[in-house]
């Protein structure tokens, strides 16, 4: 019988975190949903605890294959996937009981195709509660604002709707992978409904993912590679200053973090016409980039906001 909700968990080395998600996703109150455990080549127990987790509850299918990166392992969830719709977990993060019957529901109620809600972050001496609700939920708006910030697995996606315009995940790309993922989902798909859902139903939980790229950063050339992928296969003209915003946004991002960005001009000095026409972000912030590009470099805090 085919489930209502695909739930799709990769997973690698996760054996001190897996089977507190798996137990979250097992305890929820909606119960029509099958979960795909994408063992991606563990040399740990990962793929015991998911075995076993299989031979407990029959809506638990594991697949063991070989290491190739957290979008390939995506992909090969998607793949296999026989929900109207589907939700990725993290292995090392956890959902509320009542998460899949609230998106769920919202989807039903609002015949959406995407569903988003709040999280929980979870440092080692706080818990942060990260309002996700959109200034508007109209397509072209949901793109721009997923620019800069865009996580997946806050998101209840109908599979149709990367299934029927062959949307696939980039399998070379593990940085925004699931930017670039969403991002050719709002822009293959017209009509596209969204509705949004006010709780913390994801637990986004850093303190166990010690060597996620949350934990470790990214570089700014693989930060940029999803958006410039997107930008040379779509047009994106109907949300150009969000997309300059976004460049602005990111870049100053990377003033604090050198270690990251070693050679700022070489990274960011094709987007110096997008940095120009950024708006919406205060003056001393496009100021202070665009000095860096010129060679000039101004600490972080050193100027005075105007």
């Amino acid at each position: 019988m085919t489930p209502a909700l695909s739930v799709i968990v990769p997973a690698y080395n996760a054996e001190k975190s897996l089977q507190r998600c798996l137990s979250s996703i097992a305890a929820q109150t909606f119960r029509d949903f099958e979960v795909l455990i994408i063992d991606d080549g563990s040399q740990d127990a990962t793929g015991k605890i998911a075995d076993d987790y299989a031979a407990m509850d029959k809506r638990f299918i594991v697949l063991h294959k070989q290491n190739g990166g957290v979008a390939a392992a995506r992909q090969d969830g998607i793949d296999r996937a026989g929900g109207a719709y589907v939700l990725f977990v993290d292995s090392d993060d956890y959902i509320q009981p009542d998460m899949l019957q609230e998106l769920h529901q919202a989807a039903l109620n609002e015949a959406a195709d995407l569903i988003i809600c709040d999280f929980n972050l979870i440092r080692s001496d706080r818990v942060e509660y990260w309002h996700q609700q959109p200034a508007s939920l109209e397509r072209e708006a949901l793109m721009g604002a997923m620019f800069y910030f865009c996580p997946l697995w806050n998101k209840l996606i109908r599979t149709a709707c990367f299934r029927n315009s062959g949307i696939r995940f980039v399998a070379d790309i593990n940085a925004g992978e699931d930017q670039l993922f969403l991002l050719k989902i709002l822009a293959a798909n017209q009509p596209f409904k969204a509705a949004y859902v006010g709780k913390a139903l994801y637990q986004y939980d850093l303190t166990q993912n010690d060597g996620s790229i949350s934990n470790t950063g990214v570089s700014a050339e693989k930060r940029l590679l999803p958006l410039i992928l997107f930008r040379d296969e779509y047009d994106i003209t109907p949300v150009q200053g969000a997309y300059d915003q976004a460049i602005l946004h990111i870049a100053y991002d990377y003033l604090k973090r050198p270690d990251l960005c070693p050679d700022f001009k070489k990274d960011f000095g094709p987007f110096k016409k997008n940095i120009q026409a950024a708006r919406g972000l205060p003056l001393h912030t496009k100021l202070l980039v665009l000095l860096r590009l010129h060679g000039i470099a101004i600490p972080v805090g050193g100027m005075k906001r105007s």
